[in-house]
């Protein structure tokens, strides 16, 4: 009898539990790309892009002509990262807090309030995650855009 409650019990807290897991998932549908492509766009289909040529950086590509705003902010750089030669992630660097704000500001429009811990920010889907970062010692952050289903 004792087993059958506590087995009892153990059901209706984790039926209690997976709604509010479900509900930290943004409401609004995700990016479908960046700047004109879409996640999982074959490197081959990208010719503007070109690769960086540090260590440490394969798979890892930028445009010359990039432009230096993202919204209101102003932006450092904008790097391409592909898997497999499929686009799954972009990444953003950018100095200053006005410009985390401008960011920040621009993705709880979008997708809603989000999450923060500290200096980073986020958005979840169950196939895609948003984080913005920022490094108060350096003045400067960085936004993630990240796919993170089934790459066709």
């Amino acid at each position: 009898m004792k087993t059958l409650r506590a087995l009892t019990i153990l059901i209706v807290l984790a039926a209690a539990a997976f709604p509010a897991m479900a509900s930290d998932y943004v409401q609004a549908a995700h990016p479908t790309g960046f700047r004109g492509l879409a996640w999982g766009t074959p490197l081959a289909d990208a010719p503007a892009l070109v690769p960086v040529q540090e260590p440490g950086f394969e798979d890892t590509y930028f445009k010359r002509d990039e432009p230096k705003t993202f919204g209101k902010a102003e932006i450092t750089s904008v790097a391409y990262y592909f898997k497999k030669d499929k686009l799954y992630r972009v990444g953003i660097a950018y100095k200053g807090r006005v410009n985390q704000f401008f960011l920040k500001d621009m993705l709880m429009q979008r997708y809603g309030i989000g999450r923060g811990i500290g200096f980073r920010y986020g958005w979840m889907w169950p196939d895609f995650s948003i984080e913005l970062d920022f490094d108060n010692d350096a003045d400067s952050g960085s936004l993630y855009y990240t796919f993170e289903g089934a790459l066709k």
